[in-house]
């Protein structure tokens, strides 16, 4: 009734943002994993498969997408860092920052050395996951079985880090213009745990086939794709780290106001075990 086993698997991965006329999709990236397989079986050609794994995800985002920049509700998105550490800050860490405008930067006790225009960025994450899968089987064909799969798949985050990190300077001059440099610098990796959700929940999908050749005892390959429904970075409401510029109007002033950076990420996985 139960069948254990080992299993490796890589996989690419890709975010899907929501608010895209700010944020577009970049950079696929690889990921990698290796786990525990269960299943236990419901009859001769149908199972419930389980287990536990650790695996990778990378994927990256661009903030600065040339072919959207003169698009109608484009806004370029901001991030602050202090002591000149190219990293991500809190901006209610600093008071007034949340209202801070170009015109006021350049006297506020923020330096404007401290403000950075995001360009782009790659994500990598790390994940426990326990899928909850539905497996079914043909009979035995020669040495082959082969079969289909679809289910859930849970995964907790433990660590979160961004692993290329491209911005262009921004400063103020004394007239209060707001500028920007031409050219991209990196900042290379540091870690984003708070940036991002620490629950993935999705769907997946999967086929394969199985090689027996000894007994109970059978290699098995398959490819899976799965497609996450939970956000991967944190609610527009509680990131506290990425800002766009809302120019002046007539009854307001200019300033910098939260982003929408919902993404979704999914990824195509395959997958080579041994079952017993």
């Amino acid at each position: 009734k139960l069948r254990f086993g080992l299993m490796g698997f890589s996989s690419v991965g890709w975010l899907a943002p929501e608010n895209d006329r700010v944020i577009s999709r970049d950079k696929v990236g690889l990921g990698f994993g290796w786990g525990l397989n269960t299943e236990i079986f419901i009859n001769k050609t149908t199972s419930f498969r389980t287990g536990l794994s650790l695996s990778t995800f990378a994927a990256g985002l661009n903030y600065n997408d040339d072919s959207k920049v003169d698009a109608a509700g484009y806004k370029d998105v901001y991030y602050i860092a202090h002591d000149g550490e190219i990293e991500f800050e809190k901006w209610s860490d600093n008071a007034g920052l949340l209202v801070i405008t170009p015109a006021n930067l350049y006297t506020n006790p923020i330096y404007s050395d401290t403000v950075f225009k995001l360009t782009s960025r790659n994500y990598k994450l790390s994940y426990i996951n326990i899928p909850l899968i539905l497996k079914l089987k043909t009979k035995e064909i020669g040495y082959l079985t082969y079969f289909g799969e679809f289910g859930a798949n849970l995964g907790v985050k433990t660590k979160s880090s961004v692993t290329e990190n491209k911005f262009k300077k921004v400063w103020v001059d004394e007239n209060g213009g707001f500028n920007h440099s031409s050219s991209e610098s990196d900042a290379g990796e540091f870690n984003f745990d708070d940036g991002t959700q620490l629950i993935r929940a999705g769907v997946c999908l999967g086929a394969g086939a199985e090689y027996n050749f000894s007994g109970s005892t059978s290699l098995f390959f398959q490819v899976n794709w799965n497609y996450f429904m939970t956000n991967m970075m944190r609610k527009e409401e509680k990131d506290d780290y990425l800002r766009s510029f809302k120019p002046a109007t007539n009854s307001n002033p200019a300033s910098f106001e939260r982003v929408n950076s919902k993404s979704i990420p999914g990824s195509i996985t395959i997958t080579v075990g041994i079952l017993f």
